[in-house]
């Protein structure tokens, strides 16, 4: 073989492995894009969410009364936070106040595509003092957290389905 050939399959064997090396970045860049857009998304989801949560009253008792509460135990007893048997179907456009969210999953399909998220719902009575710290007894602030995933389509072999966690609270005041 003359030099040259070598020469010419020494470049060849450069640009082939430069190639493998852009087309693999490429590709992981892809997908980091894809994964991107899924938490684009599942945050758009919980800020909707929290928004309409937002939108309810504190709690069933705040929502017939326009009286102001003073004593925290009259409100939704700690364990009994979900839907009043009356909104029994679990549907969000029948909730009165914000413990109604507890307890709820919810698969909703993202505008324009076909990915589907799910959605965990789960409302505290928290310490004014510590928000972090759960409460047994009822108080006039409530934490709801959200876990918001990626259901469908499965994930491929290189790509992993991130969990968006938020917390929201809300706390009882009444302006006479």
């Amino acid at each position: 073989m003359s030099n040259h050939t070598l020469l010419t399959m020494g470049a060849f064997i450069l640009l082939t492995s430069i190639l493998l090396g852009f087309y693999n970045l490429l590709g992981s860049t892809g997908t980091d894009i894809t994964e991107a857009q899924d938490l684009i998304l599942a945050t758009t989801m919980a800020t909707s969410y929290i928004e309409l949560a937002q939108g309810l009253s504190f709690d069933s008792v705040t929502d017939t009364s326009s009286l102001a509460i003073g004593n925290p135990s009259i409100l939704t007893r700690a364990h009994k936070l979900g839907p009043e048997p009356s909104e029994g179907d679990d549907s969000i456009a029948v909730f009165n106040d914000f413990d109604d969210f507890d307890g709820l999953t919810v698969t909703r399909q993202a505008t324009g595509g076909n990915k589907r998220f799910t959605t965990n719902f789960a409302v505290y009575y928290v310490n004014p003092d510590d928000v972090d710290s759960v409460s047994t007894s009822e108080t006039f602030v409530k934490r709801m957290d959200l876990k918001i995933w990626r259901s469908f389509p499965s994930p491929s072999m290189d790509e992993s389905i991130d969990t968006l966690r938020v917390s929201f609270i809300l706390g009882y005041f009444h302006f006479d």
